[in-house]
């Protein structure tokens, strides 16, 4: 039986650059996507011919290099895991709800339902199934696994501990466990690109996930030879998995990667998010262009919060 966490052979100490590249590239790829998210492929192509800058805009807004959801959920995330060491699902939880409190530009459905169960008094670790109960049992959304990298880069040597608090992490708002195994998959791809063995790690963690749920391995599996008519940038986990591994895999710098995806429309900020976290890890930070890099209003913040992972993991 496959395992998750084989093949990955990583240096010690893991290059920081790679730590860094996974988390600005998350808030790169949800930055330059997000002018453009609800568009078609066709409108996205007739206001901007290819979009490859960092335009702000689209409808909630944004300053050219301004990241929403997906970014500060993110850092919220691992402020927690370095503030506390370990993953702890109340801070984590506290610190999301503090983020809802100040009013985000944007929030998808499903994590909105849960902050407000939580703002009513529902407990923290009910929250994810009575909002699952209230919407109709939904779609699984793509609102953790856009979030989700740095818990692969705290246990970035920890296949067990990665794989538990992953999707422990992803039932605080998606009750459905279609998110969470998505989730697995693409932690375990993060690292699988932080130790360079992203294409040929891929079937294995697809063969770990085949007992576990058959249709994110199948996504896996499917990314590696679809056509690009088959590729859809919506906010369904397994068309955002799918998506964001087939950008990485079939090009060959992290510019490439998120061209593919931002330009496709629909979801298509936080499928860039998701993208931008794996070929971040891919390729490192220095890899990603300095003109989506400068803008970036969380620069700083994420360099940090990054830096600071990286010492917990190699510490």
């Amino acid at each position: 039986m496959s395992t998750f966490g084989a093949g990955h052979a990583l240096p010690r100490p893991v290059p920081r650059d790679r730590f860094r590249g996974a988390l600005l590239g998350l808030a790169v790829g949800e930055a330059l996507g997000a002018p453009a998210e609800f568009l078609t492929a066709t409108q996205v192509r007739e206001r901007w011919g290819v979009l490859d800058e960092m335009v702000g805009g689209g409808c909630h807004g944004v300053c050219p290099g301004e990241a929403t959801d997906a970014t500060e959920m993110m850092l919220a995330l691992a402020e927690s895991l370095v503030a506390v060491g370990e993953f702890e699902p109340e801070d984590v939880v506290s610190r999301y709800r503090a983020w809802f409190a100040g009013g985000p530009r944007d929030c998808a459905l499903t994590t909105r339902t849960v902050m407000l169960a939580l703002s009513s008094g529902t407990p923290w670790d009910v929250a994810s199934r009575r909002a699952h109960e209230v919407l109709g049992f939904p779609q699984a959304g793509n609102g953790s696994i856009m979030r989700c990298a740095p818990v692969a880069l705290r246990y970035v040597r920890d296949p067990e501990a990665r794989r538990r608090n992953t999707l422990r992490e992803s039932t605080l708002t998606h009750y459905d466990h279609l998110a969470g195994w998505s989730c697995v998959a693409f932690n375990e791809l993060v690292v699988a690109a932080m130790a360079d063995s992203l294409p040929e790690s891929l079937p294995a963690i697809a063969a770990a996930l085949d007992d576990e749920d058959s249709r994110v391995a199948g996504a896996l599996r499917d990314a590696l030879d679809a056509e690009p008519d088959e590729i859809h940038a919506t906010s369904f986990v397994i068309d955002s998995l799918r998506a964001a591994v087939w950008a990485v895999l079939r090009t060959t710098t992290f510019e490439d990667a998120l061209i593919e995806i931002v330009n496709r429309g629909g979801d298509c900020d936080a499928v860039g998010a998701v993208a931008g976290a794996l070929a971040g890890a891919r390729y490192g930070a220095d890899a990603i262009p300095a003109r989506w890099l400068e803008p970036l209003l969380v620069r700083d913040a994420v360099t940090a919060v990054a830096d600071a992972l990286a010492d917990r993991a190699d510490g």
